[in-house]
């Protein structure tokens, strides 16, 4: 996501607020310190487009102005001065992106200084950029028939301008990351319909809901008499998507052994039938998807590396809602209109206070969390003003599973299905049929997370 990184050197906080003010703070990243030896340390750990330098204490900001002449010739600086008595620092410097305020200073010539500079132009322009891409993405899926991208935040505009750069490329392999219900689907249909494929077939498989016994036959299908009960020809998910896109969700899922022959798949890009030697050649894109971190996978050898660097050619992650507050508002509006004309009710307001409230919610299901919640609200609402205690978030933010989504320390999605797992195999004994029915998983999905996450199972 595009954001202003702006460096304060002062000792009071009146320009900060200022800046927060004027600008907004959504688009800025505001690193704030009082002293030269605070500013060369964030200078070099940030990579910091506009440094704003309050000159009045001469023998600590005096350092600051040389090492940036010097050391950071890339990041735009505006000097201030009340005094009017630092201006003679500047004769022996000749750097066409320092500017010097002298007094009498105010806040209005500050932010002419600072919408002059060239980090700001190149800040807008790469905004304008952003604006244009998610206007063009919108118009191409909205054209070819697919769901509209909702929100106006810049980490979405963003994303769409990585939908449309990977659209391009045919053949290169996406994965897409992001908590659950953040839209992954969403995101790789959009890439799918925005690319040259649109035309073709977009196949969503989840592995986690395909038995490890079925795996073979529903990716790579089946010649009639190949086993008991192949009494007729089946195509797989692999041809059946040929020239087309196939999203793979839940991708981190698949068995070791099946990751083998996925591999072999997206190498060879030629699959053969169960019960047949004849090789078939296919041509698609292969799309996957995954609210899992990677690494402790690769650590633990549960997820192969080839196969992971062969997925991640090109990776997009989404953010999750509660980054982009922005969306929400905007987000819900959506909902509200689609929901009540799918009910058959007329669309009304959401009242301010609850706005502001949801604006504040955590969303740990993220956008499938805020559909549901607005479908709930719209039913109690009977026609009336959308009000806070329709979308049960009442009691400080406390859902009503006694969550408190708002806390930075709250369970992640997968901790909490973790301990899901752990109390279904306690309550039946470490019985593992009856817990992944309990769970409403299979058996073989069961026993790949336990293994996946190193769930202990007493002996």
């Amino acid at each position: 996501m595009h954001r202003l990184k702006i460096l304060i050197v002062d000792r009071q906080y009146k320009i900060e607020e200022a800046l927060n003010g004027f600008l907004g703070n959504k688009n800025l990243v505001i690193h704030h310190v009082a002293d030269a030896r605070e500013a060369i340390t964030t200078l070099k750990e940030s990579q910091i487009d506009l440094a704003l330098v309050n000159l009045n204490d001469y023998n600590i900001n005096t350092e600051v102005l040389h090492r940036l002449n010097r050391d950071f010739p890339e990041t735009d600086a505006v000097f201030f001065d009340e005094t009017g008595e630092r201006e003679h620092l500047f004769s022996s410097f000749d750097s066409g992106n320092f500017v010097y305020i002298s007094k009498p200073f105010n806040w209005s010539e500050l932010s002419k200084r600072i919408f002059q500079s060239r980090s700001y132009q190149n800040f807008q322009k790469k905004l304008d950029q952003l604006d244009q891409n998610f206007r063009k993405l919108k118009e191409i899926i909205g054209e070819r028939g697919g769901c509209k991208l909702i929100g106006a935040s810049p980490a979405l505009k963003t994303l769409a301008s990585l939908i449309l750069m990977v659209a391009e490329s045919d053949d290169t392999s996406v994965l897409i990351t992001g908590e659950s219900g953040t839209g992954k689907e969403l995101v790789a249909r959009a890439i799918h319909l925005a690319g040259n494929r649109f035309k073709h077939p977009f196949h969503a498989v989840n592995c986690s809901a395909i038995p490890e016994s079925l795996f073979e036959s529903e990716f790579f299908g089946y010649h009639k008499g190949a086993f008991t009960g192949a009494t007729e020809k089946s195509t797989g998910w692999f041809e059946s998507s040929d020239n087309g896109t196939l999203f793979l969700d839940e991708v981190t899922d698949l068995s070791l052994c099946m990751q083998s022959k996925f591999l072999r798949v997206l190498d060879d890009k030629k699959i053969s039938r169960i019960g047949s030697h004849q090789e078939i050649s296919v041509n698609l894109r292969i799309i996957s998807a995954s609210n899992v971190d990677f690494i402790p996978l690769l650590s633990r050898q549960s997820f192969r590396e080839d196969l992971y660097h062969r997925l991640n050619s090109f990776h997009i992650h989404i953010p999750p809602l509660r980054e982009r507050k922005e969306d929400i508002p905007v987000i819900i509006d959506h909902f509200i209109s689609e929901i009540s004309s799918r009910l058959k009710k007329p669309k009304n307001d959401v009242c301010p206070y609850a706005i502001e409230k949801l604006t504040d919610y955590s969303f740990p299901g993220n956008v499938r969390e805020l559909r549901n919640m607005v479908e709930r609200a719209v039913i109690l609402a009977q026609n009336q003003k959308l009000k806070l205690h329709h979308f049960c978030i009442e009691n400080g933010g406390k859902t009503t599973l006694g969550i408190n989504p708002c806390s930075e320390r709250s369970s992640t999605l997968i901790e909490v299905e973790m301990h899901a797992i752990a109390d279904a195999l306690q309550k039946t004994h470490n019985n593992k049929s009856k817990a992944a029915a309990i769970l409403s998983i299979s058996r073989q999905a069961l026993d790949r997370k336990i293994v996946k996450w190193n769930i202990p199972i007493p002996a």
